[in-house]
Protein backbone atom coordinates (compact mmCIF):
# COMPACT_ATOMS: atom_id res chain seq x y z
CA UNK A 1 0.00 0.00 0.00
CA UNK A 2 1.19 3.56 -0.73
CA UNK A 3 2.68 5.31 2.21
CA UNK A 4 0.98 8.36 3.61
CA UNK A 5 3.77 10.62 2.47
CA UNK A 6 3.34 9.41 -1.14
CA UNK A 7 -0.18 9.50 -1.42
CA UNK A 8 0.08 13.28 0.22
CA UNK A 9 2.84 14.43 -1.99
CA UNK A 10 0.80 12.44 -5.20
CA UNK A 11 -1.88 14.70 -4.43
CA UNK A 12 -0.09 17.86 -3.86
CA UNK A 13 1.77 17.52 -7.27
CA UNK A 14 -1.47 15.95 -9.29
CA UNK A 15 -3.09 19.26 -8.29
CA UNK A 16 -0.45 21.18 -9.24
CA UNK A 17 0.08 19.84 -12.14
CA UNK A 18 -2.68 20.63 -13.23
CA UNK A 19 -3.15 24.01 -12.76
CA UNK A 20 -0.02 24.48 -14.04
CA UNK A 21 -0.89 23.04 -17.54
CA UNK A 22 -4.18 25.12 -17.67
CA UNK A 23 -2.15 28.36 -17.19
CA UNK A 24 0.39 27.13 -19.35
CA UNK A 25 -1.91 25.91 -21.92
CA UNK A 26 -3.72 29.52 -21.61
CA UNK A 27 -0.57 31.68 -21.68
CA UNK A 28 1.01 29.80 -24.89
CA UNK A 29 -2.28 30.71 -26.86
CA UNK A 30 -2.66 34.14 -25.46
CA UNK A 31 0.81 34.78 -25.88
CA UNK A 32 0.92 33.29 -29.46
CA UNK A 33 -2.01 35.13 -30.41
CA UNK A 34 -0.77 38.03 -28.95
CA UNK A 35 2.75 37.53 -31.34
CA UNK A 36 0.05 37.08 -34.14
CA UNK A 37 -1.32 40.32 -33.68
CA UNK A 38 1.96 42.27 -32.98
CA UNK A 39 3.26 40.82 -36.43
CA UNK A 40 0.39 41.86 -38.34
CA UNK A 41 0.44 45.23 -36.98
CA UNK A 42 4.16 45.14 -37.70
CA UNK A 43 3.17 44.16 -41.22
CA UNK A 44 0.87 47.57 -41.56
CA UNK A 45 2.91 49.46 -40.39
CA UNK A 46 5.72 48.66 -42.82
CA UNK A 47 3.17 48.49 -45.39
CA UNK A 48 2.42 52.33 -44.93
CA UNK A 49 5.92 53.01 -44.50
CA UNK A 50 7.01 52.18 -47.72
CA UNK A 51 3.89 53.90 -49.52
CA UNK A 52 4.89 56.92 -47.86
CA UNK A 53 8.51 56.43 -49.43
CA UNK A 54 9.14 58.82 -52.30
CA UNK A 55 9.16 56.26 -54.80
CA UNK A 56 9.62 57.06 -58.74
CA UNK A 57 7.74 55.38 -61.54
CA UNK A 58 10.90 53.66 -63.23
CA UNK A 59 10.51 50.91 -66.58
CA UNK A 60 12.91 48.53 -64.21
CA UNK A 61 12.23 47.38 -60.99
CA UNK A 62 15.02 47.70 -58.52
CA UNK A 63 15.44 46.69 -55.32
CA UNK A 64 14.30 48.98 -52.84
CA UNK A 65 16.62 48.97 -49.27
CA UNK A 66 15.27 47.49 -46.16
CA UNK A 67 14.14 50.45 -43.55
CA UNK A 68 13.96 50.05 -39.80
CA UNK A 69 10.23 49.21 -40.58
CA UNK A 70 10.88 46.13 -43.33
CA UNK A 71 14.42 44.88 -42.00
CA UNK A 72 13.53 40.88 -41.78
CA UNK A 73 10.40 41.32 -44.23
CA UNK A 74 9.85 40.74 -47.91
CA UNK A 75 8.41 43.75 -49.37
CA UNK A 76 6.99 44.59 -53.12
CA UNK A 77 5.95 47.67 -54.78
CA UNK A 78 3.48 47.18 -57.91
CA UNK A 79 1.70 49.51 -59.95
CA UNK A 80 -1.79 49.65 -60.66
CA UNK A 81 -1.37 47.90 -64.00
CA UNK A 82 0.21 44.97 -62.61
CA UNK A 83 4.05 46.31 -62.90
CA UNK A 84 6.54 45.43 -60.37
CA UNK A 85 8.58 48.60 -59.73
CA UNK A 86 10.58 47.57 -56.71
CA UNK A 87 11.53 44.97 -54.15
CA UNK A 88 13.42 44.20 -51.39
CA UNK A 89 16.21 42.14 -50.72
CA UNK A 90 15.25 38.36 -50.67
CA UNK A 91 11.77 38.97 -51.89
CA UNK A 92 10.57 36.46 -54.06
CA UNK A 93 9.68 37.39 -57.69
CA UNK A 94 6.78 36.02 -58.04
CA UNK A 95 3.70 38.17 -56.51
CA UNK A 96 3.44 37.91 -52.47
CA UNK A 97 -0.35 38.96 -52.95
CA UNK A 98 -3.60 39.32 -55.47
CA UNK A 99 -3.57 42.44 -54.99
CA UNK A 100 -6.46 43.01 -52.61
CA UNK A 101 -6.07 45.53 -49.67
CA UNK A 102 -5.82 43.59 -45.97
CA UNK A 103 -4.09 40.35 -45.13
CA UNK A 104 -4.22 37.63 -47.35
CA UNK A 105 -1.82 33.98 -47.24
CA UNK A 106 -0.26 32.55 -50.32
CA UNK A 107 2.01 29.84 -51.67
CA UNK A 108 5.11 30.96 -53.07
CA UNK A 109 7.71 28.16 -54.38
CA UNK A 110 6.41 25.95 -51.04
CA UNK A 111 6.45 27.98 -48.40
CA UNK A 112 3.89 30.02 -46.98
CA UNK A 113 3.74 33.40 -46.93
CA UNK A 114 1.12 35.85 -44.84
CA UNK A 115 0.67 39.44 -46.85
CA UNK A 116 -0.49 42.42 -46.04
CA UNK A 117 -1.51 44.93 -49.27
CA UNK A 118 -1.65 48.89 -48.99
CA UNK A 119 -2.90 50.41 -52.05
CA UNK A 120 -2.48 53.51 -52.63
CA UNK A 121 -4.89 54.70 -55.31
CA UNK A 122 -4.46 58.27 -55.31
CA UNK A 123 -0.31 57.40 -56.55
CA UNK A 124 -0.90 54.44 -58.52
CA UNK A 125 0.85 51.72 -56.11
CA UNK A 126 0.22 48.47 -54.67
CA UNK A 127 2.68 48.28 -51.44
CA UNK A 128 3.11 44.25 -50.63
CA UNK A 129 4.27 43.42 -47.58
CA UNK A 130 4.96 39.55 -45.92
CA UNK A 131 6.27 37.23 -43.60
CA UNK A 132 7.37 34.22 -44.13
CA UNK A 133 5.18 31.29 -41.96
CA UNK A 134 7.65 29.26 -41.34
CA UNK A 135 9.83 32.39 -39.91
CA UNK A 136 6.74 33.48 -37.59
CA UNK A 137 6.30 29.97 -36.37
CA UNK A 138 10.04 29.77 -35.57
CA UNK A 139 10.00 33.16 -33.93
CA UNK A 140 6.75 32.03 -32.02
CA UNK A 141 8.08 28.84 -31.29
CA UNK A 142 11.38 30.48 -29.71
CA UNK A 143 9.33 32.84 -27.66
CA UNK A 144 7.10 29.89 -26.09
CA UNK A 145 10.68 28.04 -25.12
CA UNK A 146 11.81 30.94 -23.54
CA UNK A 147 8.61 31.03 -21.58
CA UNK A 148 8.10 27.42 -20.53
CA UNK A 149 11.82 26.45 -19.92
CA UNK A 150 11.99 28.33 -16.48
CA UNK A 151 8.67 27.31 -15.89
CA UNK A 152 9.96 23.85 -16.00
CA UNK A 153 12.67 24.41 -14.00
CA UNK A 154 10.45 26.24 -11.47
CA UNK A 155 8.05 23.49 -11.55
CA UNK A 156 10.94 21.05 -10.78
CA UNK A 157 12.39 22.73 -7.83
CA UNK A 158 8.70 23.12 -6.68
CA UNK A 159 8.96 19.62 -6.91
CA UNK A 160 11.44 19.10 -4.62
CA UNK A 161 9.99 21.96 -2.08
CA UNK A 162 6.88 19.66 -2.02
CA UNK A 163 8.40 16.81 -1.03
CA UNK A 164 10.58 18.71 1.52
CA UNK A 165 7.17 20.33 2.76
CA UNK A 166 5.74 17.14 3.02
CA UNK A 167 8.36 15.57 5.02
CA UNK A 168 8.47 17.99 7.28
CA UNK A 169 4.59 18.07 7.86
CA UNK A 170 4.21 14.93 8.42
CA UNK A 171 7.23 14.96 11.19
CA UNK A 172 3.95 14.95 14.08
CA UNK A 173 2.93 11.78 12.34
CA UNK A 174 6.26 10.27 12.65
CA UNK A 175 6.62 11.88 16.34
CA UNK A 176 3.80 9.66 17.31
CA UNK A 177 4.47 6.82 15.91
CA UNK A 178 7.83 6.82 17.80
CA UNK A 179 6.33 7.37 21.00
CA UNK A 180 3.43 4.47 20.85
CA UNK A 181 6.73 2.11 19.57
CA UNK A 182 8.57 3.67 22.73
CA UNK A 183 5.71 2.09 25.52
CA UNK A 184 6.24 -0.90 26.96
CA UNK A 185 3.69 -3.19 26.19
CA UNK A 186 1.70 -3.33 29.54
CA UNK A 187 1.03 0.25 29.43
CA UNK A 188 -2.26 1.61 28.68
CA UNK A 189 -1.72 4.83 29.79
CA UNK A 190 -3.32 7.70 27.81
CA UNK A 191 -1.61 9.25 25.41
CA UNK A 192 -1.01 13.40 25.79
CA UNK A 193 -3.24 14.86 23.35
CA UNK A 194 -2.02 18.18 24.12
CA UNK A 195 1.25 17.60 22.04
CA UNK A 196 1.09 17.91 17.69
CA UNK A 197 -1.04 19.85 15.61
CA UNK A 198 -4.83 19.62 15.92
CA UNK A 199 -5.34 17.65 12.89
CA UNK A 200 -3.99 14.62 14.82
CA UNK A 201 -5.98 15.60 17.91
CA UNK A 202 -9.04 12.94 16.74
CA UNK A 203 -6.89 10.28 16.02
CA UNK A 204 -4.99 10.30 19.39
CA UNK A 205 -8.28 10.78 21.29
CA UNK A 206 -9.56 7.50 19.26
CA UNK A 207 -6.59 5.50 20.55
CA UNK A 208 -6.77 7.17 24.20
CA UNK A 209 -10.43 5.43 23.95
CA UNK A 210 -9.12 2.16 22.73
CA UNK A 211 -6.18 2.32 25.78
CA UNK A 212 -9.22 2.96 27.78
CA UNK A 213 -11.54 0.15 26.75
CA UNK A 214 -8.26 -1.80 26.62
CA UNK A 215 -7.57 -1.80 30.34
CA UNK A 216 -11.02 -2.16 30.59
CA UNK A 217 -11.44 -5.39 29.43
CA UNK A 218 -8.36 -6.42 31.20
CA UNK A 219 -9.36 -5.18 34.10
CA UNK A 220 -12.77 -7.46 33.63
CA UNK A 221 -10.19 -10.82 32.02
CA UNK A 222 -8.33 -10.20 35.97
CA UNK A 223 -12.15 -10.39 37.91
CA UNK A 224 -13.17 -12.75 35.59
CA UNK A 225 -9.91 -14.93 36.06
CA UNK A 226 -9.98 -14.72 39.89
CA UNK A 227 -14.08 -15.01 40.51
CA UNK A 228 -13.66 -17.95 38.39
CA UNK A 229 -11.05 -19.50 40.77
CA UNK A 230 -12.89 -18.30 43.92
CA UNK A 231 -15.83 -19.47 42.94
CA UNK A 232 -14.13 -23.37 41.82
CA UNK A 233 -11.77 -23.12 44.92
CA UNK A 234 -15.42 -23.58 46.99
CA UNK A 235 -16.55 -27.23 45.17
CA UNK A 236 -13.15 -27.95 45.11
CA UNK A 237 -12.36 -27.70 48.74
CA UNK A 238 -15.26 -29.40 49.19
CA UNK A 239 -14.96 -31.99 47.25
CA UNK A 240 -11.67 -32.65 49.27
CA UNK A 241 -13.09 -32.24 52.89
CA UNK A 242 -15.74 -35.02 51.38
CA UNK A 243 -13.41 -37.28 49.84
CA UNK A 244 -11.16 -37.28 53.09
CA UNK A 245 -14.64 -37.88 54.91
CA UNK A 246 -15.77 -40.48 53.20
CA UNK A 247 -12.51 -42.49 53.42
CA UNK A 248 -11.93 -42.42 57.02
CA UNK A 249 -15.41 -42.64 58.12
CA UNK A 250 -15.96 -46.23 59.34
CA UNK A 251 -19.92 -45.89 59.59
CA UNK A 252 -21.72 -46.55 56.52
CA UNK A 253 -24.46 -44.09 56.61
CA UNK A 254 -21.61 -41.05 56.96
CA UNK A 255 -19.56 -42.38 54.32
CA UNK A 256 -22.28 -43.04 51.81
CA UNK A 257 -23.48 -39.02 53.34
CA UNK A 258 -20.06 -37.93 52.44
CA UNK A 259 -20.10 -39.58 48.69
CA UNK A 260 -23.58 -37.98 48.11
CA UNK A 261 -21.76 -34.63 48.90
CA UNK A 262 -19.02 -35.35 46.59
CA UNK A 263 -21.30 -36.26 43.76
CA UNK A 264 -23.15 -32.56 44.46
CA UNK A 265 -19.71 -30.89 44.48
CA UNK A 266 -18.57 -32.75 41.59
CA UNK A 267 -22.18 -31.41 39.47
CA UNK A 268 -21.76 -28.25 40.58
CA UNK A 269 -18.75 -27.89 39.53
CA UNK A 270 -19.06 -29.42 36.02
CA UNK A 271 -22.27 -27.07 36.12
CA UNK A 272 -19.75 -23.98 36.40
CA UNK A 273 -17.08 -25.37 33.98
CA UNK A 274 -19.76 -25.61 31.33
CA UNK A 275 -21.18 -22.31 31.51
CA UNK A 276 -17.85 -20.70 32.03
CA UNK A 277 -16.97 -22.07 28.36
CA UNK A 278 -20.73 -21.00 27.33
CA UNK A 279 -19.89 -17.39 28.49
CA UNK A 280 -16.28 -17.69 26.75
CA UNK A 281 -17.83 -18.83 23.74
CA UNK A 282 -20.91 -16.07 23.24
CA UNK A 283 -17.93 -13.19 23.97
CA UNK A 284 -16.10 -14.39 21.74
CA UNK A 285 -17.86 -14.86 18.65
CA UNK A 286 -18.07 -12.27 16.36
CA UNK A 287 -21.91 -9.95 15.58
CA UNK A 288 -23.08 -11.61 13.25
CA UNK A 289 -25.53 -8.99 11.59
CA UNK A 290 -27.15 -11.58 9.18
CA UNK A 291 -28.10 -14.72 11.46
CA UNK A 292 -30.19 -16.91 9.94
CA UNK A 293 -33.55 -17.66 11.25
CA UNK A 294 -34.06 -20.83 13.74
CA UNK A 295 -37.50 -22.54 14.56
CA UNK A 296 -38.39 -22.12 17.78
CA UNK A 297 -40.79 -25.12 18.20
CA UNK A 298 -38.17 -27.27 17.66
CA UNK A 299 -35.82 -25.79 20.36
CA UNK A 300 -38.03 -25.45 22.57
CA UNK A 301 -38.79 -29.29 22.58
CA UNK A 302 -35.32 -29.76 23.13
CA UNK A 303 -34.88 -27.64 26.36
CA UNK A 304 -38.06 -28.60 27.69
CA UNK A 305 -36.76 -32.50 27.18
CA UNK A 306 -33.54 -31.60 29.06
CA UNK A 307 -34.75 -29.65 32.09
CA UNK A 308 -37.72 -32.16 32.59
CA UNK A 309 -36.11 -34.49 35.29
CA UNK A 310 -35.39 -31.38 37.19
CA UNK A 311 -38.80 -29.91 37.18
CA UNK A 312 -40.12 -33.14 38.49
CA UNK A 313 -37.64 -32.62 41.17
CA UNK A 314 -38.71 -29.76 42.85
CA UNK A 315 -42.59 -30.60 41.50
CA UNK A 316 -42.50 -27.43 38.87
CA UNK A 317 -43.76 -28.07 35.70
CA UNK A 318 -42.57 -26.43 32.33
CA UNK A 319 -45.12 -25.09 29.43
CA UNK A 320 -44.43 -23.88 26.06
CA UNK A 321 -47.87 -21.45 25.30
CA UNK A 322 -49.17 -21.82 21.89
CA UNK A 323 -48.19 -18.18 21.24
CA UNK A 324 -44.31 -19.79 20.40
CA UNK A 325 -45.83 -22.59 17.74
CA UNK A 326 -44.56 -21.83 14.23
CA UNK A 327 -42.66 -18.86 15.65
CA UNK A 328 -38.84 -18.13 14.12
CA UNK A 329 -36.00 -16.19 15.81
CA UNK A 330 -32.61 -15.14 13.99
CA UNK A 331 -30.80 -16.59 16.51
CA UNK A 332 -28.38 -19.28 15.97
CA UNK A 333 -29.63 -22.98 17.15
CA UNK A 334 -27.08 -23.53 19.74
CA UNK A 335 -27.05 -19.91 20.95
CA UNK A 336 -31.31 -19.98 21.20
CA UNK A 337 -30.73 -23.23 23.23
CA UNK A 338 -28.29 -21.89 25.62
CA UNK A 339 -30.21 -19.13 25.75
CA UNK A 340 -33.80 -20.58 26.80
CA UNK A 341 -31.81 -23.46 28.67
CA UNK A 342 -30.63 -20.82 31.13
CA UNK A 343 -33.74 -18.94 31.72
CA UNK A 344 -35.71 -22.02 32.14
CA UNK A 345 -32.88 -23.27 35.01
CA UNK A 346 -32.99 -20.00 36.61
CA UNK A 347 -36.93 -20.21 36.54
CA UNK A 348 -36.79 -23.75 38.30
CA UNK A 349 -34.09 -22.42 40.71
CA UNK A 350 -35.70 -18.97 41.90
CA UNK A 351 -39.70 -20.04 41.34
CA UNK A 352 -39.57 -22.08 44.40
CA UNK A 353 -41.31 -25.81 44.79
CA UNK A 354 -44.39 -26.29 42.81
CA UNK A 355 -46.01 -24.01 39.86
CA UNK A 356 -45.29 -23.90 36.45
CA UNK A 357 -42.59 -22.13 34.27
CA UNK A 358 -44.31 -20.47 31.31
CA UNK A 359 -42.32 -20.10 27.47
CA UNK A 360 -44.86 -17.83 25.92
CA UNK A 361 -44.42 -15.59 22.80
CA UNK A 362 -45.24 -11.75 22.10
CA UNK A 363 -45.44 -9.74 19.47
CA UNK A 364 -46.45 -5.92 18.85
CA UNK A 365 -45.71 -3.01 16.22
CA UNK A 366 -41.79 -2.99 16.73
CA UNK A 367 -40.65 -6.02 18.65
CA UNK A 368 -40.96 -9.76 18.87
CA UNK A 369 -40.03 -11.05 22.70
CA UNK A 370 -39.28 -14.52 24.01
CA UNK A 371 -41.01 -14.85 27.77
CA UNK A 372 -39.76 -17.17 30.57
CA UNK A 373 -42.00 -16.75 33.12
CA UNK A 374 -41.85 -18.10 36.92
CA UNK A 375 -44.17 -17.67 40.08
CA UNK A 376 -40.95 -17.23 42.18
CA UNK A 377 -40.14 -14.18 44.32
CA UNK A 378 -38.42 -11.63 41.20
CA UNK A 379 -36.04 -9.63 41.39
CA UNK A 380 -36.15 -6.23 42.72
CA UNK A 381 -35.48 -3.61 40.57
CA UNK A 382 -31.92 -2.15 41.94
CA UNK A 383 -30.88 -5.40 41.93
CA UNK A 384 -31.40 -6.23 38.12
CA UNK A 385 -28.50 -4.34 36.89
CA UNK A 386 -25.91 -6.08 39.30
CA UNK A 387 -27.90 -9.51 38.80
CA UNK A 388 -26.03 -8.94 35.18
CA UNK A 389 -23.16 -9.12 36.36
CA UNK A 390 -21.00 -12.60 36.50
CA UNK A 391 -20.88 -14.24 39.32
CA UNK A 392 -23.37 -12.05 41.02
CA UNK A 393 -25.95 -14.01 42.86
CA UNK A 394 -29.11 -12.85 44.32
CA UNK A 395 -29.34 -12.39 48.52
CA UNK A 396 -30.24 -15.25 50.08
CA UNK A 397 -29.73 -17.94 47.16
CA UNK A 398 -29.15 -21.37 48.89
CA UNK A 399 -29.53 -23.73 45.48
CA UNK A 400 -25.44 -23.24 45.05
CA UNK A 401 -26.05 -21.05 41.45
CA UNK A 402 -23.10 -19.85 39.66
CA UNK A 403 -24.23 -16.20 38.94
CA UNK A 404 -22.98 -16.60 35.35
CA UNK A 405 -26.73 -17.42 33.74
CA UNK A 406 -28.02 -14.00 32.88
CA UNK A 407 -24.28 -13.11 31.90
CA UNK A 408 -24.85 -16.00 29.11
CA UNK A 409 -28.26 -15.08 27.69
CA UNK A 410 -27.25 -11.91 27.53
CA UNK A 411 -23.74 -11.96 26.04
CA UNK A 412 -25.90 -14.51 23.31
CA UNK A 413 -28.93 -11.90 23.08
CA UNK A 414 -26.20 -8.69 22.22
CA UNK A 415 -24.44 -11.34 19.47
CA UNK A 416 -27.72 -11.27 17.00
CA UNK A 417 -28.95 -7.72 17.85
CA UNK A 418 -31.14 -8.53 20.38
CA UNK A 419 -31.19 -8.04 24.01
CA UNK A 420 -32.25 -9.34 27.69
CA UNK A 421 -35.40 -7.24 29.64
CA UNK A 422 -36.21 -8.32 33.17
CA UNK A 423 -39.29 -7.20 34.45
CA UNK A 424 -41.78 -8.13 37.30
CA UNK A 425 -44.78 -10.66 36.62
CA UNK A 426 -48.11 -8.53 37.02
CA UNK A 427 -49.56 -11.84 38.73
CA UNK A 428 -45.99 -12.60 40.57
CA UNK A 429 -43.00 -13.64 40.12
CA UNK A 430 -40.26 -12.58 37.12
CA UNK A 431 -40.86 -12.17 33.40
CA UNK A 432 -37.12 -12.67 31.58
CA UNK A 433 -37.40 -12.00 27.93
CA UNK A 434 -35.60 -12.71 25.12
CA UNK A 435 -36.42 -8.97 22.96
CA UNK A 436 -35.74 -8.83 18.82
CA UNK A 437 -36.53 -5.39 17.80
CA UNK A 438 -37.87 -5.50 14.04
CA UNK A 439 -36.13 -3.58 11.45
CA UNK A 440 -37.58 -1.45 8.91
CA UNK A 441 -38.38 -3.90 6.36
CA UNK A 442 -40.80 -5.59 9.56
CA UNK A 443 -38.52 -8.53 9.98
CA UNK A 444 -36.13 -9.69 12.90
Amino acid sequence: MMSLRLRLFTLVAAITMIVWAGAATWTALSTRAEVQRVLDGRLIEAARMVAALDIPMVDEPRRVAPTSYTRQLSCQIWSMDGALIGQSAGAPDRALAQGHPGFSERQIEGQQWRVYTHVDAKRGLRVMVGDNVSVRQRLVTDMMIGLLLPALVGLAGLGVLLWLGVQRGLRPLDSLARSIAARSPSSLAPLDETVGPSELRPVVQEMNGLLRRLEAARRAERDFVANAAHEMQTPLAGLKTQAEVARRASDRTMREHALEQITRSVDRTSRMVRQLLSLAGEEGRARDPEVSLTSLDSVLAEVIDDYRAAAMACGTRIVAAPSCAGAEVPMSPEALRQSLGNLVENALCHGGPGGEVVIACETNDTAMEILVMDRGPGIAPQDQERLRRRFERGAGVQNGGSGLGLSIVEAAAENCGARLDLRERPSGGLIAAIRFDFRDDRSI
